[in-house]
């Protein structure tokens, strides 16, 4: 059942957490300022991320939650005193739809606390099922989409544009705010959150030299003592005695996407600075050696490729062979 409008609607979308599911979904907000002119948009999201949907002009009020941290620190004041903000965020506005693309039970649980219907896949297609039965409107969208698609379905279904959708042009509101200014910069995103999905150095070094030797210049980025060290190792071997690439130690998302979108090109494995490369339309390749490049793969409208497969690790030659073809490589 779809949502009776207001005059301008209101929506409220509930993406809380991971860096490049969050990103993912300002696609959605562009979706619903051109089928809703004028619509007002307000975003629920983890604390961390709460930098991207201030990136997109189409949103007004980003109101931000620490779940995590705050089940850690229950018995602290200041967790209580956070929580009661957060909850009078969500609790001040009435919504016409409450969309729930994040398909978790603390996500449906937050969307149930504000005011308004709550639209979210239903318990068979999403991550947790239990999130399914606690909606008001529950859709069948599947979960087997990639991820961009799958928002902008699971948004497009409850609010009736469904089949203006492929119309409807990828966008993710960042074209104004980060225009691309391409130097001689590479960026290798060598770094995720699970080490089964990294990339072995020496591929690293072997690519970066090739790289080197092209003329670009490494940057790395490192979000901890751990993440510095292989970052500086590779960096290592492919200056072999020359001078080191740059590693950025804990950039925020906004300097880091500003400077992203002055490089030449994005190398990385399954990570949320990668997926940043690819909507700001960076030639990215994304490495995926542990997860399922159907679902998370690189996703945009620039020059992309995605290599690897569930429980694999692409070879350096093919890696090569891509950048040879973009002619970043001589043939």
């Amino acid at each position: 059942m779809q949502p009776k409008l207001s005059n301008p609607p209101r929506f409220l979308l509930m993406k809380t957490s991971s860096l490049g599911d969050v990103l993912h979904n300002l696609a959605v907000v562009s979706d619903l300022q051109r089928v809703f002119p004028g619509a007002i948009v307000d975003w629920c999201v983890e604390s961390p991320f709460a930098e991207i949907p201030a990136w997109h002009h189409g949103v007004r009020h980003i109101i931000p939650v620490s779940i995590r941290r705050w089940r850690k620190h229950l018995f602290k004041r200041e967790t209580w005193a956070e929580i009661s903000l957060a909850l009078g965020a969500l609790r001040s506005e009435h919504y016409d739809a409450i969309i729930d693309t994040q398909g978790l039970v603390r996500s449906v649980l937050l969307s149930r606390l504000a005011h308004g219907p709550v639209y979210g896949q239903n318990w068979r297609e999403a991550r947790e099922p239990l999130s399914g039965l606690l909606l008001n409107h529950p859709l069948a969208v599947p979960y087997a989409l990639h991820a961009v698609e799958r928002y902008r379905t699971i948004a497009a279904t409850a609010l009736g544009y469904a089949d203006q959708l492929p119309e409807l042009p990828l966008d993710f509101g960042l074209n104004t705010r980060y225009p691309l200014q391409p130097g001689n910069e590479v960026f290798l995103f060598t770094n995720t959150s699970r080490d089964k999905k990294l990339w072995p150095e020496d591929h690293w070094i072997s690519v970066g030299r090739a790289l080197r030797d092209a003329g670009l210049v490494p940057v790395f980025t490192a979000g901890n003592e751990i993440e510095a060290a292989r970052s500086q190792r590779i960096a290592a071997g492919i200056a072999e005695g020359g001078p080191l690439g740059e590693v950025l130690f804990r950039p925020t998302l906004t300097q880091l996407t500003e400077r992203i979108a002055k490089a030449r090109l994005c190398l990385g494995v399954d990570t949320g600075f990668t997926h940043i490369a690819c909507a700001l339309t960076v030639p990215t390749i994304a490495i995926f050696t542990d997860t399922d490049p159907e679902l998370a793969g690189g996703f945009g409208l620039g020059l992309r490729q995605t290599f690897g497969h569930l429980d694999s690790c692409p070879p350096v030659s093919d890696i090569m062979g891509q950048l040879k073809a973009w002619g970043f490589l001589p043939a």
